[in-house]
């Protein structure tokens, strides 16, 4: 990113803004911007000893093409013979230069296999890129139609224009056709051109988001990088290609036939006034009526020349005589003199005749004539330099021409092609490969812009609807099978193939239920699934607004997902400091964790950083789900339905939830007639389990010690330890904790806070995305849920629990059944866990076994 930086200072290393530099500057001056003269000399010796300019393969190739398309014209239109030479040299060096460009191209853009050919049944040699391509025989004939231009080649090359007997009209008038074909090279101006252009532009964007501080030297490399691997459409590509080849061989086509379809005084006049002449001569029977004849030539044509403003002058006449007496009459010497005063100074001073005749180079300025048909023949030597400097004048203006013509039509037939077709397939390429590479986020993407109401916006629409469809449908665990089968690159993206393989993740899962479900589908029938919908709506927003995403909907419970990542992605420490900076973003953490310890069969979760903050969040979006169920107006309709109703009491939606964190393996299941993106493990299970014994304990939330332990300090202090057991499967002991929740109570409607233009789904938003574990102690939902769980109940509950472990169950029974007691006004009339495990020890007689261990088996599946 050198273009970015500059001066004689290193200043482009850092993130500075256009005001910071000016502020040092001036700073540095005594306050004052402008340099001193001392300072402005050694910073123009600076620029002196390391200025440099860059300049690419394409700025010189450029230069050449122009050259060669304007040098020709040039020099026959503003300059005289002796700088002939010259352009020789040059036009020979740019035949080299085009010629070596041509080799590289060959070489390096070509990929050269052997394939089948079906009639002949053998392998054949085929090139595939650059060389046989249409644009190698632009370049080749570009390059043929140099050869014409330097003298040494064109002999060389035995292709030499004309018959051989000093016509040199009919050479000039060749050359000029062969000349057009080099318009070709116009194709690579206009290309070269408009990709300067575009980067230019670019740079000078970056260069904008530099000075404003937008933007830094890595990102900056970034996008860089992400543009370089940018690649047009193939469809776009080969549409483009083709509108240019057309376009280009419709103008070479006009070209190049109508100055051949073209009918060309100038020969005819030339050989028809020469013939006349000619026979004259032949007829006079005296010397006198030969000088008459000559002196009504030369007049003749020089008052054409004068009268008309014709560009043709008559430079040199030659009388040959075949008899013995040829010279007897002194018609050559009377001709050169007649000729010398003739001849107007505003064509040829009197030297330049002589200098025109005996060494000239410049044959396109002559038209020779040789008659001799009779005795006596004659050669008239006709000057075309006025009419050859006018054309090649406006040869100049007809290349530029054609180059406006070519380039406007090319950008005018890609416009609409981009604008129709090429744009709307490249936003459907371009949503594929958003999808493929990241398929759980959701973008938002732009409308069709230009294309109307055209088919193609449709199916763009389509493609976008059926994208969101996919991350709908599939979720977090389909994500790699979204991007398996949507991929395009390297030959992906062929063939379905939803099977792929599991792998092992680590994720928080959560498992919610809602109570009483039987018998709402009994009693709702049709109506079960607005029902269900209405509760899936506030599970999914919260869920997801705290970091979650929804796995499985299996009609009165859903599977939640807090995805930690993937054994690799643990292991790469690039990897956990993207987790620590999605996941504690605003939060505070602990911020001690240590790396996980990836050598172990099992990563230790509790070493993973930022995943305390996850954890937080995961239990927030539980809570406010408990919180949106008692408080939106769709789910409390349902409490005075009729239907719902068990006796005198309304309906009350109760769910219930369970939290466990660990691993699973995320993949596939089913076949290729039906598959769900889901994941497998023992730790899933847990999550169900915890949610089933929640309404054994007559609580809302139910978390196992393994999740409890990866949460914030401040998280953990608002969470009671309800009980230790062991699960099926099983024989360690297992704490399990849950959050008091009070829903036998009116919370408030939500509203936008004062001062601000935000929508109240951005406010929440910005909350969850801003969270820190002081919304334990001042979010006024949580507070109003927990309002019960007062200082003095849990630390009753904590002693007798702590002596309900320790077997002294008399004093457990005593402390317990005042805990149930304080929490008479509960949503169950008391305390659920102080009851269950009065339960567990009544059924006992009240006596702690002898073999009793501080834990119990968890009976509840």
């Amino acid at each position: 990113m050198s273009e970015l930086s500059g001066g004689p200072t290193d200043g482009g290393a850092k993130n500075s803004s256009l005001q910071q530099v000016l502020a040092d500057y001036q700073s540095k001056r005594g306050g004052h911007l402008c340099p001193t003269l001392d300072e402005a000399k050694e910073e123009t010796r600076w620029f002196l000893d390391h200025w440099s300019i860059k300049i690419s393969v394409d700025d010189i190739m450029m230069v050449v093409t122009l050259f060669v398309l304007f040098g020709t014209d040039f020099r026959l239109g503003f300059t005289d013979a002796p700088v002939d030479n010259t352009f020789e040299v040059l036009n020979s060096i740019a035949f080299f230069l085009f010629l070596i460009e041509l080799l590289l191209n060959s070489w390096a853009k070509t990929e050269f296999f052997h394939s089948s050919d079906d009639k002949v049944g053998k392998k054949v040699f085929r090139p595939q890129g650059y060389f046989g391509s249409f644009f190698f025989y632009l370049d080749l004939i570009a390059l043929w139609s140099i050869i014409f231009e330097v003298p040494w080649l064109e002999k060389g090359s035995g292709m030499t224009f004309g018959d051989g007997s000093g016509n040199s009209t009919a050479h000039f008038r060749a050359t000029r056709v062969v000349r057009m074909i080099r318009l070709v090279r116009l194709v690579k101006l206009y290309k070269v051109t408009s990709q300067r252009r575009r980067e230019k532009k670019m740079l000078e964007d970056l260069r904008h988001l530099v000075d404003q501080g937008r933007m830094s030297a890595d990102e900056i490399d970034n996008f860089f990088h992400k543009m370089q691997h940018q690649k047009q459409s193939k469809v776009g590509t080969d549409l483009v290609d083709m509108i240019t080849r057309k376009v280009i061989v419709c103008v070479l086509s006009m070209l190049l036939l109508v100055p051949l379809l073209t009918l060309d005084e100038q020969p005819l006049h030339f050989e028809h006034s020469a013939q006349l002449f000619s026979d004259a001569i032949n007829n006079a029977t005296s010397c006198e009526s030969q000088k008459v004849e000559v002196d009504s030539f030369i007049n003749t044509t020089f008052r054409v020349g004068l009268t008309t403003s014709s560009p043709y002058y008559l430079l040199d006449l030659k009388i040959t005589d075949e008899t013995a007496d040829s010279n007897a009459c002194g018609i050559n010497a009377y001709t050169a003199n007649k000729l010398t005063s003739s001849i107007p100074l505003y064509d040829y001073d009197l030297s330049e005749r002589t200098w025109f005749l005996e060494g000239i180079k410049r044959k396109a300025f002559l038209d020779v004539q040789s008659v001799g048909d009779g005795t006596i023949s004659t050669e008239a030597v006709f000057s075309t330099k006025l009419a050859t400097q006018e054309g090649a004048q406006l040869q100049i203006l007809l290349t530029l021409f054609v180059i406006v013509v070519l380039i406007s039509m090319a950008v005018a037939f890609e416009s609409d092609a981009q604008q129709l077709v090429l744009s709307p397939i490249e936003q459907m390429m371009e949503m594929i490969s958003m999808v493929a590479d990241d398929p759980l986020e959701e973008f938002e993407f732009a409308d069709m812009g230009g294309t109307g109401e055209y088919e193609l916006k449709v199916v763009a629409l389509a493609i976008q609807k059926i994208t969101s469809l996919l991350r709908i449908g599939f979720g977090v665990a389909g994500a790699e099978i979204i991007s398996k089968n949507m991929s395009v690159e390297h030959g992906q993206g062929q063939g379905l193939d939803p099977m792929i393989p599991g792998k092992r993740m680590y994720a928080i899962f959560g498992f919610c239920d809602i109570h009483e479900f039987d018998m709402c589908t009994e009693v709702l029938e049709d109506e079960i699934m607005t029902f269900v919908n209405s509760v899936a709506r506030i599970v999914h927003e919260q869920v997801t607004r705290w970091g979650g995403t929804c796995n499985k909907n299996l009609g009165n419970a859903f599977l939640m997902i807090w995805r930690i990542g993937d054994e690799d992605e643990l292991g790469d420490s690039s990897a956990r400091k993207k987790l620590l900076a999605m996941n504690s973003k605003g939060g505070s953490g602990d911020g001690d964790a240590a790396p996980a310890q990836i050598g172990n069969p099992e990563v230790d979760l509790r070493r993973v950083p930022g995943l305390d903050v996850l954890s937080d969040k995961a239990l927030f979006g539980f809570l406010k789900v408990v919180v949106e169920i008692n408080r939106d107006r769709a789910v409390l309709a349902y409490r005075s339905d009729k239907r719902l109703k068990q006796g005198d009491h309304d309906f009350k939606l109760r769910m219930g939830f369970g939290l466990h964190a660990g691993w699973a393996i995320e993949g596939a299941v089913g076949s290729l007639q039906k598959v769900d993106a889901t994941y497998l493990s023992p730790h899933v299970n847990m999550a169900a389990r915890m949610e089933a014994a929640s309404r054994q304990f007559g609580v809302a939330v139910l978390m196992t010690e393994k999740f409890h332990e990866l949460m914030s300090n401040d998280a953990q202090a608002v969470c009671r330890r309800l009980d230790v057991v062991t699960v099926k499967g099983s024989a360690v002991p297992m704490p399990i904790y849950t959050y008091d929740t009070l829903q036998n109570q009116v919370f408030a409607e939500l509203q936008v806070p004062k001062n601000t233009d935000l929508s109240l789904a951005h406010v929440l938003k910005k909350q969850a995305d801003n969270y820190t574990t002081l919304e334990w102690v001042k979010d006024q939902d949580l507070i109003q849920l927990r309002k019960l769980a007062t200082k003095e109940f849990n630390e009753k509950f904590k002693s007798g629990i702590d002596a309900y472990l320790a077997s002294n169950w008399a004093k457990a029974r005593s402390l317990l059944e005042e805990c149930d007691a304080m929490m008479m006004h509960s949503d169950k009339g008391g305390d659920g866990p102080s009851q269950t495990i009065l339960n567990y020890m009544r059924n006992r007689q009240w006596i702690c076994p002898k073999d009793w261990g501080g834990y119990r088996p968890l009976t509840s599946k």
